[in-house]
């Protein structure tokens, strides 16, 4: 995975999860599939699932009024191109 911050580094890190058995299955095919380790499967699967999460704007200078007409949030959502 690459990350937008160049100085990232991979950290190993021990865990102790706890997953239904079919899921271990799928997991354990995808990893036999896509020629890795179990643990490089859920790596990949940690990391894309907080890929998009990482903060593009300071969150101080958002300002979050105590009511909006539906109009509004709908003219914010597409002024931040969120649908």
């Amino acid at each position: 995975m690459k990350s937008v911050n160049p100085e990232n580094e991979y950290i190993p890190l021990d865990l102790r999860i706890s997953v239904r058995r079919d899921t271990l299955r799928l997991i354990a095919e995808m990893a036999q599939d896509m020629g890795i380790s179990i643990n490089e499967v859920f790596s990949f699967l940690a990391e894309d699932s907080v890929i998009d999460l990482e903060l593009l704007e300071d969150l101080n200078e958002i300002e979050i009024p105590s009511q909006c007409s539906f109009d509004d949030l709908k003219n914010a959502l597409l002024k931040k191109k969120l649908c």
